[in-house]
């Protein structure tokens, strides 16, 4: 399980201690230090928790997706239905729509895209 490697670098990267978690999110040192053990998982509401403090989301916690999305980022409608596709395709169709989306910029002249 990568929850608590997800955890540990997470802590380390903003040198916050399992004890500091503990304290902010009213939960037992022992507890916190279970999760980066992988010995006992939270419950929804607290993963969600940790989760928000820390700047990331529940699914990079868990190991479903390296993205690191955080809570400021918002996605309008379209955006999120987009996303949606995009996942739920196959490798190669992945990159046929990166190509296609690149082609695109590239016809608009759009310096944002990249």
């Amino acid at each position: 399980m990568l929850l608590g490697k997800r955890m540990q670098k997470l802590l380390t990267e903003q040198d916050i201690t399992q004890r500091r978690l503990a304290a902010d999110l009213h939960l037992n040192p022992n507890t916190v230090n279970g999760y980066i053990k992988n010995r006992r998982l939270p419950d929804c509401i607290t993963l969600s928790r940790i989760a928000h403090y820390l700047g990331t989301n529940v699914d990079y916690l868990l190991g479903n997706t390296d993205i690191r999305t955080y809570p400021d980022l918002a996605l309008n409608e379209a955006e999120t239905r987009l996303l949606n596709h995009y996942r739920s395709m196959d490798t190669p169709h992945q990159h046929m729509l990166d190509e296609l989306s690149a082609a695109l910029c590239l016809k608009n002249q759009d310096s944002s895209c990249s």
